[in-house]
């Protein structure tokens, strides 16, 4: 951080007649944080025009991340504990926002305007939602074109809350948000019904009921239904799952602007358009569904603000599209090689073109994961230069509309901040949605590409019909304690090896993003040979290999697989499980550790005596957790985002 000297205003409340804004100094949030009470916040210097739209000074993203910057995911790291702090500040008042604006009887602490933006008073025949399983209908072919009629509109009906609110952009194609949105709704009933059907197939395989080919390379026949028919029923259990005879759930109730909001009749839509704040308010989460395009058009980030305004950032959930469609990449090229597998097994003694289909499925892994690397750091790079100002509006008219009820949102979430002036108000939407999205992203998003049950799903669908397969030699004699050493084998590869191998293969593709060229090639395969293939290999092929051998007749070996195998999956679940746990705290919860962080810093900072008097002016963030308090050198100086 860089101490910048210039003259500090004096504090608000001191009889100086100033109006506070975004920076506050060390001494008024350690006052804040001992009476329990919002920081006052200081004005820029004078001289510099108020109307303007200057948005709050950014840091860098190498000071504010650490040594996740070398990684190219600073922006994902967790902003400084005094921005979150301040951030947190805000969502005790947003959700108040929020409750006042789904009760039925108006508030005298709300603003006429904002109250309108976020209520369906006296229209609560517009407040409609469609069911999942309509908009999924024929691979969600509703997102083929934004031309809505009076048909689509009978999609919705009148509902008394929204369970998701749907972002997106029409500019996206809808294979995209198909995938996207199967993944987010269908993932969890399809792995359940899965889970089921697999123990049914592995009892069925069992009692030798389904057919079996034999192995040269093994002395028991193996089964062949596993492998061809695990990963496609699990697709169609993705992609059909609610529109299946049996589904119990027409699926959750969401809003889709192109059915909830009637695109013939000219008043119906303009009242809907005023009321989208109060279709955000109704529902209980947002999906946005991502891509390059998200933060450049006005009325998504108008969502976005809206959003904001009423709940806290952990019910927003932010997926990218690409990621889908990385994740069903997967499943496609892990179901090809298995298949491909079963007949060299069958037919042939070879196993290069194993090796061969390996190694491709490799190197497309890897420019997979360098693609993302830049990916992700060009969509930090955006949220962290976000303003509302270089939005694209198509049609013009709507801009002022739209900075004035985004305007009216803030001053309803900040009201004991001065936000009479809408450039401020954009301002302070600005700072939120730099400090708010980037923790959606991570929430979302986990430390790797896409979420650790995704990850684990990949590798699973070959891991699992394998077993099924191998359940097929009980019948022929295949004893027990083969059957358990090879389970005993799978389990760590699919749910904690070849996951935690993932990762350390993303964090190398990661690194050195400014090598072009054959320097980034040799940096890519050398890096994924020394750091990734070396270690997996001696785990796997030499520890695992050598006890798997053993354990057919030592109960020792056999004891020390299965405690290896507890080991690798506590490690994976410690690796894996931080951002879920974080996620599934409730909002009260989030604020009251960020203010007590917060606390804790400020009265660390109050009690070595940090010098903000005359010529320290409020610059970058320096963290007093991370650094000596003794600073008798420099005034510390640091900014707070609301």
């Amino acid at each position: 951080a860089r101490p910048t000297q210039s003259p500090v205003a004096p504090r608000p409340g001191d009889g100086d007649g100033t109006t506070p804004t975004w920076e506050a100094s060390a001494q008024c949030i350690g006052r804040a944080a001992r009476d329990g009470a919002r920081p006052p916040l200081k004005l820029r210097p004078s001289g510099r025009n108020s109307s303007a739209s200057t948005p709050p000074p950014e840091m860098s993203r190498s000071e504010s991340s650490g040594s996740t910057s070398a990684l190219g995911m600073s922006w994902l790291a967790r902003p400084p504990s005094v921005a979150s702090t301040a951030s947190s500040s805000t969502i005790g008042s947003r959700k108040l926002l929020g409750q006042l604006a789904r009760r039925k009887t108006q508030h005298s602490d709300l603003d006429s305007q904002v109250l309108e933006l976020v209520t369906f008073t006296g229209c609560e025949h517009l407040k409609r939602a469609s069911r999942l399983s309509q908009v999924l209908r024929r691979h969600a072919n509703i997102f083929k074109d934004s031309t809505g009629s009076a048909a689509t509109y009978e999609l919705s009906v009148p509902v008394e809350t929204i369970d998701a609110f749907i972002s997106h952009n029409w500019s996206v194609p809808r294979h995209y948000k198909f995938l996207t949105l199967v993944c987010y709704f269908n993932f969890d009933q399809a792995v359940i019904v899965m889970a089921v059907l697999t123990v049914v197939l592995g009892i069925v395989t069992a009692v030798g009921w389904l057919p079996e080919v034999p192995n040269k390379s093994y002395p028991y026949d193996w089964g062949v239904c596993g492998r061809a028919l695990w990963t496609p029923v699990f697709v169609v259990l993705l992609f059909y799952g609610r529109e299946l005879p049996f589904a119990a759930c027409s699926g959750p109730a969401v809003f889709l602007d192109k059915t909830c909001i009637h695109q013939e009749d000219k008043d119906i839509m303009k009242q809907s358009i005023e009321r989208l704040g109060a279709f955000l308010s109704h529902s209980d989460r947002m999906l946005i569904v991502y891509s390059d395009v998200f933060l450049q058009k006005l009325w998504t980030v108008y969502e976005v603000a809206a959003f904001l305004s009423l709940h806290a950032s952990d019910r927003m959930t932010v997926i990218p599209v690409i990621c889908p469609a990385v994740f069903f990449m997967a499943l496609l090229v892990g179901w090809v090689g298995s298949i491909l597998i079963l007949v060299l097994d069958v037919f042939f003694d070879s196993e290069i073109l194993v090796h061969v289909f390996t190694t491709i499925s490799y190197c497309f892994l890897l420019w997979s994961l360098r693609r993302w690397a830049r990916d992700r750091e060009a969509i930090g790079n955006r949220l962290q230069n976000f303003t509302v100002r270089r939005c694209i509006c198509e049609c013009e008219e709507d801009r002022p509309v739209v900075y004035r009820n985004i305007a009216a949102l803030m001053r309803g979430t900040l009201p004991d901040i001065d936000l009479t002036d809408d450039d401020k108000a954009l301002e302070a939407f600005d700072a939120l949605v730099r400090t708010d999205l980037p923790l959606a992203f991570s929430s979302s998003l986990g430390k790797t590409f896409m979420p650790y049950k995704y990850i684990a799903t990949i590798f699973a669908s070959w891991a699992v019909p394998k077993m099924l397969d191998l359940l097929a030699g009980m019948p022929g004699g295949m004893p027990i304690r083969d059957t358990a050493r090879w389970m005993l084998y799978y389990l760590p590869l699919a749910l904690s090896i070849y996951p935690l191998a993932l990762i350390s293969t993303e964090r190398m593709t990661s690194c050195f993003l400014h090598l072009r060229g054959w320097r980034e090639l040799v940096w890519v395969l050398v890096g994924f040979l020394l750091l990734v293939a070396l270690p997996t290999y001696f785990v796997v092929g030499v520890i695992l290999a050598i006890l798997w051998e053993k354990a057919l007749e030592s109960d020792i070996a056999m004891l020390l697989l299965a405690v290896i195998d507890i080991f690798l999956l506590l490690a994976a679940f410690f690796v894996f499980a931080e951002p879920c746990r974080r996620r599934r705290r409730s909002a009260d919860a989030d604020v009251a550790a960020d203010i007590g962080d917060g606390a804790a810093r400020a009265e660390a900072m109050a009690e070595a005596e940090v010098d903000v008097g005359a010529g320290a002016q409020l610059g970058n963030a320096r963290d007093p957790s991370t650094e000596p308090l003794d600073r008798s050198t420099q005034p510390c100086t640091f900014t707070a985002h609301v």
